[in-house]
């Protein structure tokens, strides 16, 4: 056979002839006929009548005991090797097995074979899985129940959401909701809010988690923006208050056209609204009833005395705005000197330029 030495016709080139020989030689001493149909499904690649003539080689030659001690340590010492192959001559029997090496077959029953390796996978799978059971199962994330109160359309209703999730998403619970699980069952979460916007949030707040399904993404309309924008502030949901105060700088002549409350929005969201306009965005602003513009352009204002600030739209800064006591002209000490003033406060500074003196 080319698969062989030529000058040690024992020791083969490939593990699969290295196996074809093991299990060769576990036929050593099973009465014949042997049938060479079952043996060639043990080894891939070898023909019943290449089986054959190999033991026929190895068994004018001896070299059974050379090729099991020698060539494959895992077969010293394994007890009646021949009992695993005549059971499988018997039965016709067959397993099919994996094998880092090759796909061979595993006779069921066998007590000697090439893989024997699995034997020690399937103890080893075993204890793993029994330690698993041993170990004390991790107490699952309870459900808080939060109770819902519309007095405007005077109906209730209940939310279930997992604890950890509900801290996460609306951080005005985590002060309430502490770590020990001995305290949960003493709180009871109640909100006066409109229960269509609060099943609206619920379902934003489930917007990631796999045990719901997967569902979709709640989307912000004009119509509930501004009060989903109250209530996350409320809740601490920092994600959603930027997205709805972005969502009001690109649709806020859609929002002021809806029959919304505006006066509910406090100073603080005002002003980070009126930071996203430019002068010429907050003008073309339609809105006939003057619900927002009017306070957008206020914040506006109220930031150009503040120091601190610096806007795109104003260079100036009017943290130093005073009135002349003579001219009357609203002044800043930039514009202080270029503006005039009555006569008889001209002077010319050493360069020879008109500067005026304000009081």
């Amino acid at each position: 056979m080319s698969r062989f030495c030529s000058d040690n016709n024992n020791f083969p080139y490939d593990n699969n002839v290295l196996v074809l020989d093991m299990v060769l030689g576990s036929l050593w001493g099973v009465p014949q006929p042997i049938n060479w149909d079952y043996v060639a499904k043990l080894v891939p690649g070898f023909t019943p009548k290449e089986c054959a003539r190999r033991f026929e080689e190895l068994k004018s030659t001896g070299g059974f005991l050379h090729v099991d001690n020698q060539c494959n340590p895992l077969t010293e010492g394994s007890p009646s090797p021949s009992d695993g192959l005549t059971t499988l001559l018997d039965t016709g029997e067959v397993v099919e097995t994996g094998s880092s090496q090759s796909s061979s077959k595993v006779p069921a029953g066998s007590k000697s074979t090439p893989t024997g390796r699995v034997g020690a996978v399937e103890k080893k799978e075993r204890r793993v899985s029994a330690e698993e059971d041993d170990k004390p199962q991790k107490p699952r994330d309870p459900n808080m129940v939060i109770h819902v109160c519309d007095e405007t359309k005077n109906l209730k209703q209940d939310f279930t959401c997992p604890r950890d999730l509900l801290v996460k998403e609306m951080h005005y619970f985590a002060e309430y909701l502490s770590v020990d699980a001995q305290r949960w069952e003493e709180v009871d979460i109640s909100v006066h809010c409109d229960v269509q916007i609060f099943d609206w949030l619920m379902n934003y707040v489930r917007r990631n988690s796999a045990g719901e399904g997967n569902k979709d993404k709640p989307r912000l309309e004009p119509s509930n923006v501004i009060s989903i924008l109250i209530s996350s502030e409320f809740l601490k949901m920092d994600t959603l208050v930027e997205e709805c105060i972005q969502y009001c700088h690109k649709h806020m002549s859609a929002i002021v056209a809806t029959p919304c409350n505006m006066n509910c929005i406090n100073s603080n969201l005002a002003t980070r609204i009126a930071e996203l306009f430019n002068h010429n965005e907050a003008d073309d602003i339609r809105d006939k009833k003057d619900k927002f513009k009017s306070k957008l352009f206020q914040k506006k204002i109220e930031r150009l005395f503040d120091p601190k600030y610096q806007s795109r739209d104003s260079p100036g800064n009017a943290s130093t705005l005073y009135r002349c006591g003579l001219c009357h002209k609203l002044l800043t000490k930039d514009t202080e000197r270029k503006i005039s003033c009555v006569p008889g406060k001209i002077n010319i500074d050493a360069r020879g330029e008109i500067i005026y003196t304000h009081t």
